[in-house]
C-alpha cells in the first residue's frame, strides 16, 4: 500500500469523530455503517479514500461499521432548497436558483451520515 497523505489521514479521522460525536449525541455507542461522499481529485484515489476511513476508523466506535462511498462529481452543493450537489459554470442551483457554496478541492471525502 502507497503511503497515505497526512492531510487525506487528518480528514480521515475528522470524519471518525464527526461519526462518532453524531453517535453519541444520540445515545449510542456503536456505529453501524458510515455513509461516505467522495469527490474527485487528481492526486488521490477512491481506494485511498477507503484505506484513510478503514485506518482511522480503528479502535473506536465505527471500527465494526459497514463503510459506504458514492462518487459525487459536483463540486457545488446547494444549502438553500435540498442539499443538491451538482457543476456549473456560474454556480447557480438549477433547483431554486439560489448561489451554491463551492466544495474546495481539498475536500476529497464527507461524512452523509451514519447508522447506530
Amino acid at each position: 500500500m502507497t503511503q497515505l497523505p497526512d492531510d487525506l489521514l487528518l480528514q480521515a479521522r475528522a470524519l471518525i469523530n464527526q461519526a462518532v460525536a453524531e453517535a453519541t449525541a444520540q445515545g449510542k455507542h456503536d456505529i453501524r455503517a458510515l455513509y461516505f461522499v467522495t469527490y474527485p481529485a487528481e492526486d488521490i484515489t477512491p481506494e485511498m479514500i477507503r484505506a484513510a476511513i478503514d485506518t482511522m476508523r480503528q479502535a473506536t466506535p465505527a471500527g465494526h461499521a459497514e463503510l459506504h462511498f458514492a462518487a459525487k462529481p459536483g463540486r457545488y452543493i446547494c444549502w438553500n432548497c435540498c442539499g443538491l450537489r451538482y457543476e456549473a459554470v456560474d454556480g447557480v442551483c438549477p433547483n431554486c436558483g439560489h448561489e451554491g457554496l463551492v466544495v474546495p478541492m481539498e475536500m476529497v471525502v464527507a461524512l452523509e451520515r451514519i447508522e447506530v
